[in-house]
């Protein structure tokens, strides 16, 4: 799972391939339609205003069934825009592990309503962070 959402890919990060070419993140590497061009041609500015790379930072799953419904979109990547369009069809299609995300975060939940994700973590994993706000 992701954890940056909605997904980084072109705005966060990108990939460099072997041969120069620039995607918006390594998992579209080898899918010519993602390739926003070469370093060493046209370099990162001309590869960060492709269409290649549009169609990646503009997708908003805010905007599109079932995405646009569920609860836990901004948790699962929202979802791989990588992942769904290459085994769902389509930049506007479910991530292929949406029922594996949902079960995930059901589960994680679950155990901080029990009180139980302190047994998950180790101690001083939040040591030198700021309380934004508190929970009671």
């Amino acid at each position: 799972m992701c954890d940056i959402s909605p997904c980084g890919g072109g705005r966060a990060f990108f990939a460099l391939a072997a041969d120069g070419s620039l995607y918006p993140c390594s998992e579209f590497i080898g899918l010519p339609r993602f390739n926003g061009g070469s370093l060493l041609t046209g370099g990162v500015e001309a590869a960060l205003d492709s269409a290649a790379f549009r169609e990646v930072t503009t997708r908003d799953v805010d905007q599109f069934s079932p995405c646009s419904d569920c609860a836990i979109r901004h948790f699962c990547g929202s979802p791989c825009p990588a992942e769904a369009f290459e085994m769902n069809g389509g930049m506007d299609k479910i991530g292929a592990f949406c029922d594996f995300y949902k079960e995930q975060v059901n589960y994680a939940l679950r155990l901080i309503a029990d009180g139980k994700a302190d047994d998950y973590l180790w101690d001083g994993w939040d040591e030198g962070t700021d309380t934004v706000f508190a929970m009671s």
